[in-house]
């Protein structure tokens, strides 16, 4: 098995109504901010969270044989091998 480090982004939105007593309409999306960052409103937003967007990006990572430098393909050198010693990566752990 080779190893993967994936990044995961997936972007979140949740819509909900709360009912709040204030004197203004800035004085309660205010509240509502506080609410949010007080996470007083947790339990509502996850409830009522949809998934909208999602990406993942994969990049395989290797140890050098040699060095024990432990690196991702994307700090490879072009030639396949350790960016630290040049030493070349067995090619039943590069992935074509």
């Amino acid at each position: 098995m080779k190893n993967f480090t994936v990044r995961l982004n997936i972007s979140i939105e949740s819509n909900f109504d709360v009912e709040i007593e204030a004197d203004s309409h800035e004085e309660a999306e205010q509240i509502a901010k506080d609410m949010i960052w007080d996470d007083e409103l947790t339990g509502d937003i996850t409830a009522n969270s949809e998934i909208t967007d999602e990406r993942y990006d994969a990049t395989q990572e290797f140890v050098c044989s040699n060095c024990n430098h432990h690196f991702t393909e994307r700090q490879m050198t072009d030639k396949e091998a350790c960016p630290k010693c040049d030493t070349p990566i067995p090619d039943n752990e590069l992935l074509y």
